[in-house]
């Protein structure tokens, strides 16, 4: 007889015990809903921020003798007046470069360098000056979607270029600007690397 009430007592104290579990657990959940209820609000009130899209892991960038991008430069100069662009360029390599600096496009002739060409050895420095000229003729047309463009081309242990647009107007704003250029080599063998194989452009069609 006691072991009966014993056991009954033992399955009582055991289903206390869970009711009790149940209804904390219960508890916690309605408070944790109220929680995030007030937290949604909070947050529909504030306003929404522009996040920067991410990469992805996986993302191919472009093949290591592709020409690397220094950005883009925009100036405003009245006709007659010139800006300049500063080159520094560091040598990253352990051996010695030859460089070459060169304009390219339909302003070229619009750009002249300090130097068109010099040899840095291992990790030395260079200070290239170009300027660009806007010529003194007025424009013959009134509206124009670029009046003067060129590409500024840095050539050494790697390909390096920018894009320098220049607008005409009645006025020159500032036109200085300073560029590093790290022509650092590529010896790492990248895991996208046998991803690249030689497409040669289609020609436009006849």
């Amino acid at each position: 007889m006691k072991d009966r009430q014993c056991d009954e007592t033992g399955t009582e104290g055991i289903e206390d015990g869970l009711k009790s579990l149940f209804n904390a657990q219960l508890l916690l959940g309605k408070e944790l809903l109220r929680v995030a209820g007030g937290a949604g609000r909070l947050l529909g009130r504030m306003p929404a921020l522009k996040l920067p899209k991410g990469h992805g892991c996986c993302d191919v960038p472009e093949p290591c003798w592709m020409p690397l991008s220094l950005g883009e430069i925009r100036c405003t100069l009245k006709p007659g007046d010139s800006g300049t662009l500063c080159l520094v360029v560091t040598n990253g390599d352990f051996r010695a470069h030859p460089y070459q600096f060169a304009a390219t496009g339909k302003s070229a002739s619009a750009v002249t360098f300090s130097t068109t060409a010099a040899t840095l050895g291992p990790k030395e420095r260079i200070a290239v000056t170009a300027t660009f000229t806007v010529p003194k003729e007025q424009r013959t047309e009134d509206c124009r979607c670029i009046d003067h463009e060129a590409l500024i081309w840095v050539r050494g242990c790697r390909n390096h270029y920018l894009r320098w647009t220049v607008d005409e107007a009645a006025a020159s704003s500032a036109c200085c600007h300073e560029v590093a250029v790290d022509d650092d080599p590529d010896y790492v063998l990248h895991w996208y690397d046998h991803f690249f194989i030689p497409r040669p452009c289609f020609s436009a069609a006849s």
